[in-house]
């Protein structure tokens, strides 16, 4: 189901035009969503929503974090970099964790890619993997890149960060280029594991080639102490053809790391975006996925991804809307929405 969607705007909410790449976390009593917006500035920052206390994620009441003074402003986490930085021009697809540093201090951090170019898509400088860390309440944004690309493939993003088992786990993809509306897909999922989540990171491990051209890999927990993996490929947001097809498929692994051999060797689909619902059939993206606390939905996986809408013609949409009397969204290339899906696990 659909829980935010850019064709129907966010209420009342005015500095925000289009919102994707859900991660969602429990802190403490409270199940919180951070994701990248973007902004009135027209640039990309990193936002949130929550959950009433206590609720699980059988419960939709998401509500976008706000300025306390100001109820129709999206509140970012941090302020966007100055003129010059490496990632001036936003940042994108936020992944919250939490762990220990190596001297057993607890540490709260939100990876995120950070844009170098003014384009998001075929863009003319290279994506890198920034950090934000939690200190003394504040989020302070550290001042270089801790992933970049190589020579051969100088893009990296979509930082998906997992604390097991004493280490900083980071499944990352990397690319000569983000692919628009020209250009074919060329993404490879790499992993990657730290003491201290900062530096010192293993010799990346190709998880997957572009054979398989898969784009995000999440990691989460299986009730029965495993962990199963969800991926998707890169969104065809434009509606070409062909195109790589669009999709969830899932995995299943003894451990979460970058061996090939440890996941399963056919991924299974969860969703065929071909024969789903407008507001993803033209893919998804950024999946995370949690079971359920209780003991009716334990064995529920509750997945969160990004959706692109079939629909792209923005008078089209417009009139539409207007028909019904409601505001049109504003003007975009395509649109997105955030959504969820329930998957239940046959034992």
């Amino acid at each position: 189901m659909k829980l935010f969607d850019q064709t129907e705007r966010y209420g009342p909410i005015k500095n925000i035009f289009g919102i994707g790449d859900p991660h969602v976390v429990k802190i403490e009593n409270q199940w919180w969503m951070f994701f990248g917006g973007f902004q009135s500035n027209f640039k990309n920052n990193i936002f949130s929503a929550y959950l009433p206390a206590g609720k699980g994620l059988d419960c939709n009441d998401w509500k976008i974090m706000t300025y306390e003074n100001h109820p129709k402003k999206a509140k970012p986490l941090i302020a966007n970099s100055t003129k010059g930085s490496w990632d001036y021009y936003g940042y994108h697809t936020p992944c919250f964790v939490s762990g220990f540093s190596e001297r057993g201090d607890a540490v709260e951090r939100v990876y995120y890619t950070g844009r170098a170019s003014k384009k998001v898509l075929d863009n003319e400088a290279p994506y890198s993997i920034g950090v934000i860390e939690k200190r003394d309440d504040q989020w302070v944004r550290y001042q270089e890149p801790i992933i970049t690309g190589t020579t051969a493939s100088p893009n990296v993003l979509e930082p998906k960060v997992r604390y097991f088992d004493g280490l900083w786990r980071m499944w990352y993809v990397t690319t000569v280029q983000e692919t628009g509306k020209t250009g074919e897909p060329r993404y490879t999922i790499q992993y990657i594991e730290s003491q201290n989540g900062i530096n010192d990171w293993s010799e990346p491990i190709s998880l997957f080639n572009e054979d398989e051209n898969f784009y995000d890999a999440s990691v989460h927990q299986t009730p029965s102490s495993g962990f199963e993996m969800t991926v998707c490929r890169s969104t065809n947001l434009y509606g070409r053809t062909p195109f790589p097809q669009q999709g969830l498929w899932l995995l299943e692994g003894k451990k979460p790391n970058g061996d090939r051999n440890n996941w399963s060797t056919d991924p299974y689909q969860l969703i065929d975006c071909d024969s789903g619902a407008e507001w993803y059939k033209h893919g998804t993206a950024a999946p995370c996925g949690y079971y359920g606390e209780n003991e009716e939905d334990r064995n529920t996986l509750y997945l969160f991804f990004t959706g692109v809408n079939e629909h792209r013609n923005w008078l089209d949409i417009t009139v539409s809307r207007l028909k019904k009397g409601k505001k049109p969204p504003f003007p975009s290339p395509f649109y997105f929405s955030i959504g969820k899906v329930e998957c239940h696990k046959i034992v």
